[in-house]
């Protein structure tokens, strides 16, 4: 396989990727957005509230996202107690949750301003033959305005797997950037709008770094190695 930009394209106007199996790539879960509609269905007519049980932690974790959501924040999963690798304990906090210290005489902007929303949940070893997860404490306070506006606005900005593949693709193995990237995404899904600091927080993500270059530089050095004493 192999992939690269015309010569008409310098001013990334035309983009053509030869052979990338770009369709090959879109792998889509049909049962996890099965159980997303589910659950938002669901969401929109329930509460959550001390007792509530679930079935699994996926379950939980899915509902008091989505839960959250339709109120007008995202929730952060901070405490997590295990025992013997199993999962007894979760606690689920406000992302603006915690104070952020500033040594700056500069004015910072953050997202850490105390918040005091809690859910706490467990996974009890006794008392529990269903093996049910169960919220057992609930701190539904807020010092923040809630914006169900702005939170659909941010999902709305968010990568779909198949964009996501094809970001990691191209990152990872045609090492194009954000310009090229960009013109690339919005002729093949027209009905998204993709910001361009958005698509580089994506791309940062396949970047090769220069631990990893190092490891692929070993082991391409390794593998030359090798083909020397195979021939001699």
């Amino acid at each position: 396989m192999s992939c690269w930009v015309s010569e008409a394209s310098r001013d990334f106007s035309i983009i053509e990727v030869i052979e990338v199996g770009i369709n090959d790539i879109q792998a889509i879960n049909e049962d996890e957005d099965s159980n997303l509609s589910i659950c938002s269905k669901e969401v929109i007519n329930s509460n959550l509230f001390s007792t509530k049980v679930f079935s699994t932690w996926e379950e939980c974790d899915l509902f008091i996202s989505e839960w959250a959501k339709k109120k007008g924040f995202h929730t952060k999963k901070d405490h997590v107690h295990c025992e013997d690798r199993v999962i007894r304990r979760h606690t689920f906090l406000c992302d603006y949750a915690y104070f952020y210290d500033s040594k700056s005489k500069k004015d910072t902007v953050t997202k850490k301003i105390n918040c005091p929303f809690l859910v706490n949940v467990s996974y009890s070893k006794t008392n529990n033959p269903e093996s049910h997860v169960y919220i057992n404490k609930i701190v539904d306070k807020h010092n923040h305005l809630l914006s169900v506006k702005i939170i659909n606005f941010e999902e709305s900005k968010k990568f779909i797997p198949e964009m996501m593949d094809d970001i990691k693709f191209l990152t990872s193995h045609c090492k194009f950037g954000t310009i090229v990237q960009r013109k690339f995404l919005e002729e093949k899904y027209p009905t998204y709008l993709i910001h361009s600091k958005d698509l580089y927080a994506a791309i940062q993500k396949f970047w090769p770094t220069a631990k990893t270059l190092s490891n692929d530089a070993a082991l391409m050095s390794n593998w030359l190695d090798g083909q020397k004493e195979i021939d001699s």
